[in-house]
């Protein structure tokens, strides 16, 4: 995460929108590493220690069958999103509640992926499984979806937070009523916000040991 840290910190100097997401760059920041925290130290795994070992294969697993298994759409690691998310933020399609879908001004920065130039759509989810399987790509692509979010929350007219912007990245949720509703969602954020102080000190101003204000 600390050699993350540069690369968190441009990214949402290019996707935070602050008339939309009431935050300074920096608690958008925030909000990116600690999305990254609880996907990679959050979930059952991290609190038996004895299944810890297996982390990395399993994530790799899904990687490979991604890469070599026609129709997959796993999850990646380290951001967790699936291929087709990954190819929603890329053709910049926002899907509503009411199931359509709309435009909205998102561009992910390092991307090589042009979807038109892919004869099959398992060419295309292998290609994409591989951009988002690395690091600072990750990061990129996260900082999009959560770019998309504050759309979707402008959308349905809802208050953003990084509760919000959490939901929208683990379910794609940003109504509160739907978020506590939605027991994986509601879950997701319990978790994320024990690494809200972590991540907080990871952005905050090197001269500074207070951080970002997080709402």
């Amino acid at each position: 995460m600390e050699r993350l840290r540069p690369l968190i910190l441009a990214a949402a100097r290019r996707h935070n929108r602050p008339e939309l997401s009431g935050m300074d760059d920096e608690a958008f920041a925030a909000v990116i590493a600690l999305v990254l925290y609880n996907e990679n130290f959050g979930w059952l795994e991290d609190d038996l220690a004895p299944l810890r070992v297996f982390t990395p294969l399993y994530q790799d697993l899904q990687r490979q069958a991604n890469a070599h298994m026609p129709g997959s759409n796993f999850s990646v690691w380290p951001a967790n999103l699936r291929p087709s998310v990954a190819l929603e933020i890329l053709g910049q399609q926002l899907p509503l509640a009411n199931s359509t879908v709309i435009t909205v001004p998102v561009q992910v920065a390092g991307s090589t992926i042009d979807p038109t130039a892919y004869t099959s759509r398992e060419e295309l989810f292998a290609a994409i499984n591989a951009e988002i399987s690395r690091d600072d790509m990750a990061v990129a692509y996260l900082a999009a979806n959560l770019e998309r979010g504050l759309y979707r929350a402008h959308y349905e007219g809802v208050p953003v937070s990084w509760r919000t912007l959490a939901a929208w990245h683990n379910q794609g949720l940003v109504d509160p009523r739907a978020i506590r509703a939605n027991p994986t969602a509601r879950d997701y954020v319990r978790r994320a916000s024990a690494f809200v102080p972590l991540a907080t000190r990871l952005v905050a101003p090197r001269s500074s040991p207070i951080g970002p204000r997080m709402v």
